[in-house]
């Protein structure tokens, strides 16, 4: 039988810590990976209905309850070429995984 020395359990204890952190740091990242691909997965989905085109840019975090996401484009009731962008926010909700979407509104106003 071995009897562990103190240094020896000293330096198991921080190799594991080490690992266990390794890990910990990686399935919360890819967690929030997959929280932010819901998020744009169905935001985009209330964006295409007012949208003809446009880039979204999510918020990697949000709040503790919800998600959010900004659309920037042309939407599908402008005309012309030289239609101004329009913004639109769109919220989703952690808890029931649903999306909601504001009035959308001139770009201009980001500036």
């Amino acid at each position: 039988m071995k009897i562990h020395t103190l240094p020896s359990l000293f330096f198991f204890t921080l190799i594991m810590g080490v690992f266990s952190t390794f890990s910990v740091h990686a399935s919360s990242s890819d967690a929030w990976e997959e929280f932010e691909q819901s998020v744009k997965t169905q935001c985009s989905i209330q964006f295409d209905r007012s949208f003809s085109r446009y880039h979204i840019y999510i918020d990697p975090y949000g709040t503790e309850s919800y998600g959010m996401a900004i659309a920037r484009g042309k939407l599908k009731s402008s005309t012309g070429l030289r239609a101004p962008d329009s913004s639109m926010v769109c919220i989703y909700n952690k808890q029931s995984k649903q999306a909601e979407v504001g009035q959308s509104f001139n770009s201009n106003r980001l500036d």
